[in-house]
């Protein structure tokens, strides 16, 4: 009996500390994404210097939530974003509006994408 009470018990922690995991995921992606509509606007407008700056502050909003992040997904999506804010910061340098639209249309995508991927659900299950 005491063995079916402490399977139950770690199942229910397993089960907690996947759903606090997916919240938190969850809460950060958001906080990244929060920032975007100003980067967007100043890529639209041409204004590369408030882009330049705005693409600094994400990729340093971005450094202090990747460690976390490393823990609870796959080191590649981690790589893919690293590299997707590489791309958006040259094109802004290079004042490419088109390239660093679209590359920050891929991240938002990116980090939107993540959390739903990690959902606990018959779907990805299978």
């Amino acid at each position: 009996m005491r063995i079916y009470v402490a399977v139950v018990v770690v199942l229910v922690l397993v089960l907690a500390v996947s759903f606090a995991a997916l919240d938190k995921l969850n809460s950060s992606a958001k906080d990244l994404v929060e920032d975007f509509s100003g980067l967007e606007e100043a890529i639209a407008t041409g204004n590369w210097a408030a882009a330049g700056r705005d693409v600094e502050k994400l990729a340093k909003k971005w450094s202090g939530h990747k460690d976390w992040w490393a823990i609870v997904i796959d080191h590649q999506e981690i790589d893919n974003i690293e590299m997707s804010l590489i791309r958006i910061g040259q094109y802004i340098r290079m004042q490419d509006r088109a390239l660093a639209a679209g590359e920050l249309a891929v991240l938002k995508k990116m980090l939107e994408h993540i959390p739903e991927k990690e959902k606990v659900n018959l779907k990805n299950i299978l």
